[in-house]
């Protein structure tokens, strides 16, 4: 059931509030961070099912141990090296390239906290 799924979302105010409302409509529980010292707290004790942040905000907290096997998905406005080897290290992760298609994004949203979508590290579809 989507109601007990959360999902942390860690970006910029006005972003964060657009992605709540949308997953919110779907059915999910969200969470806002606006620092990786704040997204941390909530992932220690918090039962989060899926992580959403945008580049740099990904950056800061992608690589510790208490997020890792968390899925995240990263938004980007641009696809550059630093971001390719990001998301190579990133196991659970998908990237998508800003502009959103809040369709698809929900999709993936759907599919990796239902468990159909299996993540691999280092995707990234624009």
């Amino acid at each position: 059931m989507t109601s007990e799924k959360k999902i942390l979302i860690v970006d910029e105010d006005g972003f964060s509030r657009v992605c709540s409302a949308i997953l919110k409509d779907e059915g999910y529980q969200t969470r806002l961070a606006e620092s990786s010292e704040e997204a941390l707290r909530f992932v220690s004790g918090d039962g989060i099912s899926l992580i959403v942040s945008s580049c740099p905000f990904a950056l800061a907290f992608l690589d510790s141990k208490t997020v890792r096997e968390i899925p995240i998905i990263v938004l980007s406005d641009e696809v550059n090296s630093d971001l390719m080897e990001m998301m190579k290290r990133a196991r659970n992760s998908v990237c998508l390239v800003k502009p959103l298609d809040f369709e698809r994004f929900k999709y993936i949203v759907r599919g990796i906290v239902n468990g159909y979508l299996n993540l691999t590290g280092g995707n990234i579809i624009a």
